[in-house]
């Protein structure tokens, strides 16, 4: 008997087609393995197998192209993992100000970088080992185009280097506690990273339920985050991305 999901890898499941959808809306929703094992009375290593699949099928096929936005953000954040075997860390985050210093001391949050397009609004993001200019500089000209005329970022260092690629850089101080600035006089706050910042808070609520997730994986959750930022519906085309092997060919 054929299905929707025949030739994907849920083809040998026993499950039904409607059980099958409602595994994939939770992944997607960002609801935790244990919530839909709980809910369906499924097992949840089988579960977790399957998301996992899924998740590094949509991590592979992530848009990286450059943003086409004449203007753009970029800033990063910390994001405390679980680590099996790991004594429990507290859930403090380190704040922008105190944030080289964390990491000589050795800062248990991954780094996320993200930037973000002022007027298409489409982001890109990155699980990164560190902040420094060698980490940051690299995304900078691979999430954006050369033509990219202003790039706003907080004060940090990490972002000295992005004039020497042809993109004027604008900052706003959050040591001084300044969040938004009008140099040109027209009223209106133009020098920010807010948009950013909005989707941290995004990605927090995203990441919250699972209550800690392994270091190892987290570039996996950040993924699907990103595809559920950057699509304004789910179709076919995104579904057989995630179900069907990474070697299948789709003719066009």
């Amino acid at each position: 008997m054929f299905h929707i999901f025949t030739g994907t890898d849920l083809s040998g499941s026993h499950y039904t087609c409607g059980r099958i959808v409602l595994i994939l809306r939770g992944f997607l929703q960002g609801q935790t393995t244990q919530h839909i094992a709980e809910e369906l009375g499924l097992d949840y290593g089988t579960l977790l197998s399957w998301r996992h699949r899924i998740q590094r099928r949509g991590f592979a096929h992530l848009i990286n192209g450059n943003l086409p936005d004449a203007e753009a953000e970029m800033d990063e954040m910390f994001q405390n993992g679980g680590e099996k075997g790991a004594k429990k860390r507290s859930n403090s985050r380190p704040t922008k100000t105190t944030r080289e210093s964390t990491q000589r001391q050795g800062n248990h949050g991954s780094p996320i970088v993200g930037t973000v397009g002022r007027k298409s609004g489409q982001i890109r993001m990155k699980v990164c080992d560190n902040t420094q200019q060698i980490t940051i500089q690299p995304q900078v000209e691979v999430t954006t185009l050369p033509t990219t005329t202003v790039f706003y970022t907080d004060e940090s260092d990490a972002y000295n280097r992005i004039p020497d690629s042809g993109r004027e850089r604008q900052t706003v101080c959050h040591s001084m506690r300044e969040y938004a600035r009008d140099d040109d006089g027209d009223g209106f706050y133009e020098v920010h990273c807010n948009t950013m910042e909005g989707i941290w808070v995004g990605l927090r609520n995203f990441l919250r339920p699972f209550r800690g997730i392994h270091k190892k994986y987290l570039y996996l959750y950040v993924a699907m985050f990103e595809w559920s930022y950057n699509l304004r519906w789910i179709d076919f085309d995104f579904l057989r991305l995630l179900l069907f092997p990474l070697s299948t060919y789709f003719p066009r």
